[in-house]
């Protein structure tokens, strides 16, 4: 059986089920509770002036945001396989634009994500699905790159059958197992990337400095909706960008 297979079995399997539903539920209620505690600890903070105080509770909320990045992941792998009702409407090239932006934003500078030719198409699929699998990526060059500011390139097209969403990664890139950060993310690369893409109603291609997302056009592309949701970054502090990249910026 091979990694594909034993990744695909471990996360169809009842027990496994059952063992991650309540881990994260464990995990999910207690980053809540701390993360109440936080607001009225920095509410506290700004009446006095405590800048060491807002430091470490910035420190506190980073760390939440590393338990809950396998919660998201565990819980995007356990899913169904979205039906085509189930997914969302987006538009390629506000979500990629948001995306990049957003990027930057989370990794406090250890990224610089810019856009390369974007096609205007709507598609259907999980969003925030898309989200960690672009991500996933995105984490996985910036530790294993030696620069301080890892620069990335998305861009997307259109052929007669999908939307293909790339995202590439200059310079060189060191393919450690383990970048001294241990995840699922960093040591199992391409399951994780199939397992995603697969729940996005979508197909992926990982490549040494890229990665690839086909995404079917919908049947007879001729379905284009006439309004779709804006890409805003839903989920509060909490997003995929926070949950994915906020700890790499503690450690510039």
């Amino acid at each position: 059986m091979d990694k594909n297979d034993e990744l695909k079995g471990f996360f169809e399997s009842p027990f496994a089920g059952d063992y991650i539903n309540c881990n994260d539920y464990l995990v999910r209620k207690s980053v809540s509770g701390i993360y109440a505690s936080c607001e009225l600890l920095s509410e506290l903070a700004e009446k006095r002036g405590g800048k060491n105080e807002r430091e470490l509770i910035g420190g506190i909320m980073t760390a939440c945001c590393e338990l809950m990045r396998n919660a998201e992941l565990s819980r995007a792998l356990t899913a169904p396989v979205h039906e085509e009702q189930e997914l969302t409407t987006l538009r390629t090239d506000t979500f990629l634009r948001s995306f990049a932006e957003s990027c930057q934003a989370a990794s406090g500078g250890r990224c610089t994500v810019r856009t390369g030719e974007l096609c205007i198409s709507y598609v259907r699929t999980d969003r925030d699905t898309l989200r960690f699998l672009l991500l996933s990526f995105v984490r996985r060059h910036i530790l294993g790159s030696e620069s301080e500011n890892r620069e990335f390139t998305v861009e997307c097209g259109e052929n007669a059958k999908n939307i293909e969403i790339k995202i590439s990664a200059s310079g060189t890139f060191v393919d450690f197992d383990d970048f001294g950060q241990p995840d699922i993310f960093s040591g199992y690369p391409r399951q994780v990337c199939d397992g995603l893409a697969e729940r996005a109603g979508a197909r992926a291609v990982l490549g040494d400095n890229c990665l690839t997302v086909e995404i079917p056009l919908p049947d007879g592309n001729s379905g284009i909706p006439v309004e779709a949701p804006s890409p805003v970054r839903e989920n509060g502090f909490f997003d995929p960008f926070n949950v994915m990249l906020r700890d790499l910026s503690e450690g510039k």
